[in-house]
């Protein structure tokens, strides 16, 4: 197409020249060529004339080529941008048949997950009841519904966060779930974040300590990243004081107490080792001396 382009560029150069010419010679050297009568063109001798016309003639001939060879190449360039968008509609719907399928497998994961859930508590406490009660004895329902409650409840506590030290400025939370959202992006995060509340009721007291929001997040897997990283925070001016921590249940949280008390214990009495706590037990190593 380039060069159909070109080719009507210098024709168009010479024809142009070619109709200054011919307005001398009829005597109109400003005018334009559609503003020429017959009788102006009455006014030249037959050999001007004829050179006019071949000239009309051969100027036009060479316009026409190039207008239908432009035409040809502008209809191969439609074929193709035809053929072009067929493909873009067929990656379309491959990509929309592979989210189909990816959700679908989602799906089954989360099903099957909860469903692992549930038979391992049955199995936990069929243990239990095997041990301690004679093999005879039926479980209740009401015991079968409170061990589904129980796993239904950690399946929907393990995608949530709790974030601490934001403060509450005049009581307004309308902008918490933007202002959770600056949180986690700070530490190159950005979860959909399904919901944002305060815990608990709040103090009257100006020097109280800010409640801890608990963030509904898409998925647990993005919230045990949120955790994962959470410890980046320290290293952001505006979010150090701020720290999220996983979702726990009371006994859990009994239990983080516990090992956190036992933590600080066991630093002050080997202070030359640093105590960190991962996966519900403590972990220690020796702290590196920097030299001076």
């Amino acid at each position: 197409m380039q060069e159909n382009l070109y080719e009507i560029d210098r024709v168009y150069n010479e024809a142009f020249t070619w109709s200054k010419d011919a307005l001398r010679q009829l005597q109109k050297p400003y005018g334009r060529l559609e503003n020429i009568e017959m009788r102006d063109v009455n006014k030249l001798n037959k050999p001007d004339l004829a050179s006019l016309l071949c000239r009309s003639l051969h100027y036009m001939g060479e316009l026409m080529g190039n207008v239908r060879d432009l035409w040809n190449t502008t209809s191969s360039v439609q074929n193709d941008l035809i053929e072009s968008q067929k493909e873009v509609i067929s990656a379309q719907k491959e990509l929309s048949d592979c989210k189909s399928e990816l959700l679908e497998t989602l799906k089954d994961t989360v099903k099957s997950t909860v469903v692992d859930s549930v038979k391992s508590e049955f199995q936990t406490y069929s243990s239990i009841v095997e041990k301690s009660q004679p093999k005879e004895q039926v479980i209740s329902s009401q015991t079968l519904q409170n061990v589904v409650k129980t796993v239904v409840q950690e399946e929907d506590r393990s995608r949530n966060v709790i974030v601490f030290g934001l403060t509450e400025e005049n009581g307004n939370d309308s902008e918490l779930t933007n202002t959770v959202s600056e949180v986690f992006q700070s530490i190159g995060q950005k979860p959909k974040v399904v919901e944002t509340c305060r815990i608990g009721s709040k103090s009257r007291s100006s020097d109280a300590a800010a409640r801890p929001v608990k963030v509904k997040i898409s998925s647990s897997i993005v919230a045990d990243q949120l955790v994962a990283n959470a410890r980046n925070l320290r290293n952001v001016e505006k979010f150090k004081a701020v720290f999220v921590c996983p979702d726990r249940s009371p006994e859990q949280r009994q239990n983080q107490r516990d090992l956190v008390k036992e933590m600080k214990e066991m630093a002050s009495k080997e202070p030359g080792k640093t105590f960190f706590i991962k996966d519900g037990q403590i972990h220690s190593r020796d702290k590196v001396a920097l030299n001076v």
